[in-house]
């Protein structure tokens, strides 16, 4: 079963495109009304052949979809009751990627919606409704991304609630902070939602995981996280600056960005972050502070 499995994966994952625009969507009235076009109970692997082989001209249906993802969520289900915590991680990876492609397909499928999700008429807030009470009952939820984009999203603990019992300790712990991250929003157009405070110690809780587990097979998941909080911290976004007057002689660091540093370097005198603090504070208004400061982090 398992090799079957993985190989129905892979056919997914290598002949799927997540988002392919070119592909015209169908009405949400019809998707909506299709919701068991696919059997729940039918095999996996039969329920693999209709999404990669639809003809081009014919777009599988958000029903299809739908009930595709709940099928391979119980089929996971069932591998991992007699699988390895290696074997378990192993089918974490392979359907993590083919979730992601069916509900980016999801997104593809609903995308005059989610378009006009901000709308005020009567009728298309019903169908933003309606779909919202579908997607529930599958674990999934709408995604306010900012700049007025809506996608579409697995439910926070989706993957921990799966995974949490069978998966080796890193993996462990590498998903429930992914999905406890996941609760609050973190960035909207262009601006970060969370107080620098909250950054560092995201900054701080990703350096330990990638202290405690140097050799894991995340290690590169884990390190790209942590440098991208680190930049974060450091920079802030387009709308929320660590910098005023960028680019000028005028330009400073704000206060409140320099205390928040200062309280980091007391509070974790020994992160490797604290290099990448002095580094910014003394060389901020270099044009080129970026690329310092992301030769450095590669080098950490």
């Amino acid at each position: 079963m398992k090799s079957a499995f993985y190989c129905s994966l892979l056919v997914i994952i290598m002949t799927s495109s997540c988002r392919d625009s070119k592909k015209t969507p169908t009405s949400t009235k019809s998707e909506i009304n299709n919701v068991e076009a696919v059997p729940a109970d039918s095999d996996s692997s039969q329920l693999v052949s209709p999404l990669t082989t639809t003809p081009s001209d014919r777009q599988t249906t958000t029903g299809q979809l739908l009930s595709l993802i709940r099928t391979q969520k119980m089929e996971v289900e069932k591998m991992l009751l007699s699988a390895s915590k290696t074997e378990a991680n192993e089918i974490y990876e392979s359907y993590l990627k083919s979730n992601e492609i069916l509900v980016g397909k999801i997104i593809v499928s609903e995308s005059q919606l989610l378009d006009k999700f901000y709308e005020a008429d009567a009728q298309t807030q019903s169908k933003v409704k309606k779909l919202r009470a579908l997607l529930n009952k599958y674990d999934l939820d709408y995604d306010e991304v900012g700049e007025g984009i809506v996608e579409i999203k697995t439910k926070n603990d989706f993957y921990n609630d799966i995974f949490s019992n069978y998966v080796t300790e890193d993996y462990k712990e590498y998903i429930a902070i992914k999905s406890e991250e996941d609760k609050v929003s973190y960035s909207a157009d262009a601006s970060l939602l969370l107080p620098f405070e909250k950054i560092g110690e995201r900054v701080m809780l990703w350096e330990n995981l990638l202290t405690k587990y140097p050799t894991s097979k995340l290690r590169n998941k884990i390190r790209e996280q942590y440098q991208s909080y680190q930049s974060d911290y450091l920079f802030g976004l387009d709308n929320t600056s660590t910098v005023e007057f960028q680019g000028s002689d005028k330009s400073y660091i704000n206060p409140e960005n320099i205390r928040e540093f200062n309280r980091f370097m007391n509070k974790c005198p020994s992160s490797p972050t604290n290099r990448l603090i002095k580094i910014f504070v003394k060389n901020f208004k270099d044009e080129k502070i970026r690329s310092l400061i992301d030769s450095v982090q590669q080098k950490l």
